[in-house]
């Protein structure tokens, strides 16, 4: 049986990104002791953040 997740996730999104790019996520995901799918999220958040307060 799976384990219970408090909040699933059931979308994916992908994106295409050179072998350089790839290196450069893994690093600084590395450094941060995070997944890249994490810190693609905090990325998405800080954007939406920025993109909301520059709009207001």
């Amino acid at each position: 049986m799976g384990k219970y997740k408090e909040t699933p996730r059931y979308n994916v999104i992908s994106m295409r990104v050179s072998d350089s790019e790839r290196q450069a996520l893994k690093a600084i995901a590395q450094q941060n002791a995070v997944s890249i799918s994490e810190m693609m999220r905090y990325a998405m958040e800080r954007i939406t953040v920025v993109s909301q307060a520059v709009s207001h």
